[in-house]
């Protein structure tokens, strides 16, 4: 089957009426464009994103204070078409990394950006030590010898929250490959879970780029957020499959070269539910092959693979 739906990488999926919206949106995307001082904002962007310090809102709202300096939040989300409310999120965590100042007033503080100088010497000598950490540990702990010759272990995991942060561990420790097949909780429940999911594969794509990456979710074809993020991972090497709109799938799982992890379905009222799993670890090379073949049979008979594809600019 392997079919393919093509989709433009404006985030289109209809055409007609949507597409003067579409422009519209493309053109607050790029509010001080390439031209403006010899930049591709597009690039900072994406840029600021594989470090793994900034959301998308984030990146953007950084950018703006830069530009505009000392500024209040509705100033910040006019000029950097994001939301007031995500304004007030990415604030918060730019203020609490040192990016961003907050002023020192008891209401309706303004904001500006710290220079870049600042912000990313702090975040080079963070990064430096790191490495020199990490280093020192695994000279250390390679001296550790395991008391058993266990080859593999599984056990079960319950609970949403220790489910996702297992999938968080997968994601960051695979080295060769990563397929995800997303339930419907994670896929449909709310964009913040996807925002969160993108950000972990697009910083694993930058430190692992020949890392084959691919997942399969429930699309909604008029879902803007949801499909500006499928976009953005399609355009950073990820395959990106789209279930049968029918279909509902009972099981989500997340495979690595060495792991494995399986969630079922635990119930369906008033929402589908995946609070329970298997884990593998230290699988071996035949169990990884045949769980290939089971994600194989997914993305090829159960799913259409989702391509974006660019669209030209009229000169």
């Amino acid at each position: 089957m392997n079919s393919e739906e093509k989709y433009r990488s404006d985030n289109s999926m209809a055409s007609g009426s949507h597409e003067k919206t579409e422009k519209n949106q493309n053109n607050h995307n790029n509010v001080y464009s390439e031209n403006d001082s010899g930049y591709n904002l597009e690039e900072i962007y994406k840029k600021l994103q594989k470090i793994g310090s900034f959301t998308i809102n984030d990146s953007k709202i950084y950018v703006t204070l830069l530009k505009i300096g000392l500024a209040s939040p509705a100033n910040i989300s006019e000029k950097s078409h994001v939301d007031r409310a995500r304004v007030y999120d990415s604030l918060k965590r730019l203020v609490k990394r040192g990016i961003v100042e907050e002023e020192p007033v008891p209401r309706a503080p303004r904001y500006r950006a710290n220079p870049p100088e600042t912000v990313f010497g702090y975040i080079k000598d963070k990064l430096r030590n790191q490495i020199m950490l990490a280093s020192s540990l695994e000279e250390q702990l390679k001296n550790i010898k395991p008391e058993s010759n266990e080859q593999n272990s599984v056990w079960a995991i319950q609970g949403i929250q220790k489910i996702t942060k297992k999938f968080s561990e997968m994601i960051k420790n695979a080295r060769k490959f990563c397929y995800i097949i997303l339930t419907l909780d994670v896929s449909l429940k709310g964009i913040r879970e996807l925002e969160i999911l993108e950000e972990l594969l697009l910083e694993k794509r930058f430190l692992t780029p020949s890392l084959e990456i691919k997942i399969a979710l429930k699309v909604k074809t008029d879902n803007e957020l949801q499909k500006q993020i499928l976009n953005r991972l399609f355009h950073a090497g990820i395959h990106i499959y789209r279930w049968d709109p029918s279909s509902v799938f009972p099981f989500g799982l997340i495979l690595t070269e060495s792991e494995y992890i399986q969630t079922f379905l635990s119930s369906t009222d008033p929402k589908p539910k995946y609070e329970f799993g298997i884990i593998m670890e230290k699988a071996s090379n035949e169990q990884i092959k045949g769980f290939k073949h089971l994600c194989a049979w997914v993305f090829n008979m159960l799913c259409k693979r989702v391509v974006f594809q660019k669209t030209q600019k009229n000169d």
